[in-house]
C-alpha cells in the first residue's frame, strides 16, 4: 500500500482551511502550481477525488470531508513524532543506561551524574554496578547504552576509549610499621600475611603479577568480594592490595594505602559501547561532559590514579564506531577466563 505524502496532507489541509489555491499557496510555501500538483498526486494515491474546484470557489467532496478529518490526524502525530526526535536530538528527551563496575560507582560516578544530570534534568540517567564479567556479559547481549569498566583485551579497540589508569597499592593498619613510607616494595610483604581475592576474580590477576614470585612466609586468606578485603585490614588481619579507586578514603582513618612500587601494577578504566549500537545524543553528551568534568578536577581524583589524555578525534572516533557483536566463541572464551 502507498501512504501520502506528509506534504501532500499539508497542502490539502490548507487549501480545506482556506478554499483558496493562492491563499493554501502561500500557507505551505509552495507555488500555485507546485500546490496542485501535489493535490493531484494525492487524489491519485487515496484514489477518489477530494476537492471540487469551479471557477469561483473550492470545497471538499464527501469523501474529501471524511479524509480531511483524518488528514489532520496523521498531520498530528507527524509533528508529535518530530517533535519527541528533535527533544532527543536536543537533549531534552533521553536516556542514559549505564553499566559500571562498583569501585567507579563509589567513587567517581556520583560527580559525574550531578554534573550531567543538573544540565540535562529532561534525561535520565540509569545505573548498573555489577562486577567486570557480568556487565561484558550484558554488553555482549547488546545490553545498555554505555559501559565504564576495566579494559580488556578481548574488546575491539575502536570500542573502547581508555580515560584512567587505576594504580594498585598496598591497603595497611595506619598503625603498621609500612606505614610510616612513602611507597611500598613487592618484596616488603615476603612477611606480611596477604588477604586476597580468590582465584578466578579480576583484581586476583593483578595481584598475583604483583606477588610472583616472592616467598612468602604465611599463606594468604583468600575472600569472594573486594569490599570484604578492607574490613579484614581494619580487622589486623593483615595486608592486601587494590586499586586506587577501591581503597579507603582517608575518611577511614584506622587504614591507609601506599603505593605499590617494584613492580608498579595498574588497570585501564574505559569507556566502552555495547555491540551494534549507535550512541544516542544523551550518550555522548555524558561521555563528552564526564571527560571535560574529570579533566577540570583532576587534582580531586583520589591518590593513584592519572587521568588519560583523549584528543576531540579520538573521542569523536570512539563514539562515531559501532563495533560488531562478538562470536558466539568469543564469549565461551570470554567466560571461559
Amino acid at each position: 500500500m502507498i501512504y501520502p505524502n506528509p506534504r501532500h496532507l499539508r497542502a490539502f489541509a490548507a487549501l480545506a482551511d482556506s478554499g483558496s489555491f493562492g491563499a493554501a499557496a502561500e500557507a505551505v510555501h509552495l507555488g500555485q502550481p507546485a500546490l496542485s500538483q501535489a493535490i493531484a498526486k494525492l487524489e491519485d494515491v487515496v484514489g477518489v477525488r477530494l476537492i471540487e474546484r469551479t471557477t469561483r470557489s473550492v470545497r471538499l467532496t464527501p469523501a474529501g470531508e471524511e479524509f480531511l478529518v483524518e488528514a489532520r490526524r496523521v498531520l498530528d502525530a507527524y509533528e508529535r513524532m518530530m517533535l519527541r526526535g528533535s527533544e532527543w536530538a536536543q537533549l531534552r528527551r533521553g536516556r542514559v543506561d549505564l553499566f559500571t563496575v562498583p569501585s567507579i560507582a563509589h567513587r567517581l560516578l556520583p560527580a559525574l551524574v550531578r554534573e550531567f544530570t543538573a544540565e540535562h534534568p529532561e534525561v535520565s540517567v540509569e545505573v548498573h554496578d555489577h562486577a567486570d564479567p557480568v556487565l561484558r556479559q550484558r554488553l555482549d547481549r547488546g545490553e545498555g547504552d554505555l559501559a565504564m569498566l576495566t579494559q580488556s583485551s578481548s574488546a575491539a579497540p575502536q570500542a573502547l576509549l581508555p580515560f584512567l589508569r587505576d594504580r594498585f597499592r598496598v591497603v595497611l593498619p595506619s598503625n603498621h610499621p609500612l606505614a610510616r613510607q612513602e611507597s611500598i616494595d613487592a618484596a616488603q610483604l615476603i612477611d606480611e600475611r596477604l588477604i586476597l581475592l580468590r582465584r578466578g576474580a579480576l583484581f586476583r590477576s593483578y595481584m598475583d603479577a604483583a606477588i610472583s614470585g616472592l616467598p612468602l612466609v604465611h599463606p594468604p586468606i583468600e575472600v569472594d568480594q573486594a569490599s570484604t578485603l578492607n574490613g579484614m585490614v581494619e580487622g589486623g588481619l593483615g595486608v592486601t592490595l587494590l586499586p586506587a579507586l577501591s581503597c579507603p578514603t582517608p575518611a577511614l582513618r584506622s587504614v591507609t594505602s601506599r603505593p605499590l612500587t617494584r613492580p608498579e601494577v595498574f588497570r585501564l578504566i574505559a569507556f566502552e559501547l555495547p555491540a551494534d549500537r549507535e550512541p544516542m545524543p544523551a550518550v555522548q553528551a555524558f561521555v563528552h561532559g564526564a571527560l571535560q568534568y574529570l579533566e577540570a578536577h583532576v587534582d580531586q581524583l583520589p591518590e593513584g590514579c592519572e587521568l588519560l589524555p583523549a584528543s576531540a578525534q579520538r573521542v569523536k572516533k570512539f563514539l562515531a564506531a559501532r563495533p560488531a557483536a562478538p562470536s558466539a566463541q568469543a564469549v565461551r572464551s570470554r567466560r571461559a577466563r
